[in-house]
């Protein structure tokens, strides 16, 4: 495992953790009680858990061992994503302190693993592990345009849908769309098959042609193009950019 099958497993825990297996009552409870919060402690952990099960996979996975070097990258990145979860509970629910939240994470999870393999002088043999990690890469990608993307998007069309009905409409029917929308525009991304994409899409605007128009709400338009374009931006450039790295 090199540096970057290290930093990919990080990845992965933290996705994991933060938006498949945090339910949202613990969002609110963070977001109302913020410190006092229990459910808080319980995400912390649980990033505990995970990031020490992935270090310490990687570290025995060559016969180091160092249980001080486990030990303290995984509280670095316990007591990080405390206090960085904290300050989001009292910041605003925008798309921008979302993105912040989530980068603050991220270099986190970058400094832990440069520091990790830096102390075993691993950056020689960077290159010759790259291939080696492109399933998780792509396991990333995947991970990346169903949850967090479907997070993004929400946030970034708050502005539109307050005071906004979308009344008819089956519940959660939209984030499922979104997400086999997203699955399929990145597989066929993974695949080179971008008239694929412009097939989904153009098939969407098929059937979604009707209710706008019998609708005659512009409001209604405007929401559905700006989601399909956010979506697929979104997906474009998580596909463009596992293609770059997996070329």
């Amino acid at each position: 495992m090199s540096f970057y099958l290290l930093l990919t497993g990080l990845v992965i825990a933290h996705l994991l953790a933060d938006f498949y297996w945090q339910p949202m009552s613990w969002v609110h409870d963070r977001n109302t009680r913020h410190f006092k919060a229990s459910k808080l402690y319980l995400h912390v952990l649980m990033h505990f858990i995970v990031s020490a099960l992935v270090i310490a996979t990687w570290e025995y996975h060559y016969g180091w061992g160092d249980w001080l070097n486990i030990a303290l990258a995984t509280v670095a990145i316990a007591i990080t994503h405390y206090f960085i979860d904290i300050a989001k509970s009292y910041s605003n629910k925008g798309v921008i302190p979302f993105v912040l939240d989530q980068c603050a994470h991220f270099i986190v999870i970058l400094m832990v693993a440069v520091w990790l393999a830096d102390n075993h002088n691993f950056y020689n043999q960077l290159l010759h592990q790259l291939i080696a990690i492109d399933s998780l890469i792509i396991l990333t990608g995947y991970l990346l345009v169903l949850n967090p993307s479907s997070v993004f998007i929400r946030m970034a069309l708050e502005r539109i849908t307050n005071g906004f009905s979308t009344s008819g409409s089956i519940p959660a029917a939209g984030h499922s769309i979104g997400i086999l929308e997203r699955i399929l525009m990145l597989t066929f991304i993974l695949l080179g098959e971008y008239g694929g994409v412009g097939f989904l899409l153009a098939a969407k605007s098929i059937f979604r042609f009707g209710d706008l128009r019998a609708s005659e709400e512009k409001q209604l338009t405007e929401y559905v193009m700006l989601g399909t374009l956010l979506s697929v931006t979104v997906t474009l450039f998580i596909g463009l950019t596992i293609n770059f790295l997996t070329a």
